[in-house]
This record gives C-alpha cells, structure tokens and sequence, in this order.
C-alpha cells in the first residue's frame, strides 16, 4: 500500500505503521501491535498517544490492560477537516502579527550587494562612481574623514574630489575628525559647496553615503574601499549621519 498520501496530510512514518497494523488485527494490546507494526516497545506508547490526539485511534481498559484499536477511516477526513481550520485560525493570527513582522525585517529586505577595492586605483573607482552617480544638487554625506596613512596623497586625493564636485553641483556634507582641522584648512581646492563639522573622534574609517550606496574607505598603507549597495542600507547609515551632524561643531 502506497502510503505517501497519509505522510502528506501529517502521519509520521511510525503513527502510519500502527495505525494501518490497527486496521488489520482490530482491538489489540501492547504485544501483538509491537510485532506487527515494527515498532519498537519503548516507543510504542509514544506512537500511540500521538494517533490518540489525533483522533485516529482510542483505546479501553479490560483487567487493568489498554486495549488499543483503530478510528474509521473515514475519521482520517474528519482529521484533515479539522487541521484545515486550525490552518485558517492560524492564518487570522498570524495576520495581526504580520506588520509587526515586516517592519522588523524590513532592513534585510532588499538585496544588498557588496564589492571590495583594493589600491588607490579602486579609489579612484569608487570616487569615479560617487561623481558619476550624483546630480546636481544632489549631497554626498561624509563621516569619519582623516588624513590616511599619508596625509600629502591623500590630500591631494580629495582636493582633486571636492573640484570634480564643485565643477558638477555635487553638495558634500561631512564631518571630520577634529584632528584634521588644520588640516582640512589647508587644503587648496574650493570649498563653498562643502559643510564642514568636526567631531572629537578618530576612526579608521571614513565612510560615504551616497544615492543607494554606503562607501566604507580604510586610508591605510594600501588603501581598501568597501561599496554596500541597498536603499535600507543607505538609509540607515544617512539616518546615522544626520544624528551625529546635530552634534558636532563647526
């Protein structure tokens, strides 16, 4: 007998095995069922509570002895009928519960993607890109912004940046390390369309956020972009920045 319908509506393996043994020697005690059905004696009872809730088997007492003995067939419908509801009242449930639900994953729901570039050369990708990707009048919200481990390269990096940005109408938002003051003073490319902060922080990194993107910069000896592509990403890291600009001076 083919019995791959009765595991698709939720019999397991062992609840089939007893219940069909059932079927065929009628009201039985423990013994005979363990030998017919397969079924080991230790898990036999447990088998058998199962088939019990479910309706599909019941049981009686003679001389203190269970007697076990199978539900019409017929009661496998009543059972499905019975899940199907159970079904429909877990669907209502899970439907109030559902916004609650999505706002918690909404951060994870768009794809995001994530490339690495390595030397200066990928540097200048990512700035390539940020200055391609923005428009005019669009806003590039810089944190975390340092010298680098050389500060004259990396100077003459950013100076050669903000000019490409100013030439384009790419606004730029960033708040530096307060270390890098003076420095940032002393930088020779034009800044009208620069807001500059400062915050007493040092950090490894600087990081850029941009249209959908989220640009993570290491100046180290050689230099290592991280490019996060994903609105909620974005989103998020813009949410942060706009925190912290509230914050730190002038």
């Amino acid at each position: 007998m083919d019995t791959k319908v009765l595991e698709e509506i939720g019999l397991t393996r062992s609840e089939i095995k007893v219940y069909l043994s059932l079927l065929e020697i009628g009201s039985t005690s423990k013994g005979p069922l363990v030998k017919k059905a397969g079924i080991t004696s230790s898990k036999i009872y447990e088998v058998l509570d199962k088939l019990i809730k479910k309706g599909l088997v019941s049981f009686i007492l003679k001389n203190n002895v269970k007697y076990f003995k199978a539900a019409d067939p017929r009661r496998v419908k009543d059972y499905l009928e019975e899940k199907k509801k159970n079904i429909e009242e877990q669907e209502i449930n899970f439907d109030k519960i559902l916004p609650l639900l999505e706002k918690k994953h909404l951060f994870l729901r768009e794809e995001t993607d994530a490339e690495i570039f390595m030397g200066w050369r990928g540097i200048e990708t990512v700035f390539q890109d940020i200055t391609n990707t923005l428009k005019k009048g669009d806003t590039d919200y810089v944190f975390g912004a340092s010298k680098g481990h050389d500060p004259e390269k990396t100077r003459r990096f950013f100076d050669k940046y903000m000019e490409i940005g100013k030439r384009r109408g790419i606004k730029i938002k960033v708040i530096f390390n307060e270390s890098s003051r003076d420095y940032y003073k002393k930088s020779k490319a034009t800044k009208k369309h620069i807001e500059a902060r400062y915050l007493k922080q040092t950090t490894p990194a600087e990081i850029n956020v941009y249209d959908k993107k989220v640009l993570i910069l290491i100046f180290s000896k050689t230099p290592l972009a991280i490019m996060i592509q994903g609105e909620e990403v974005s989103d998020s890291f813009r949410q942060y920045f706009e925190a912290m600009w509230k914050i730190a001076k002038r």
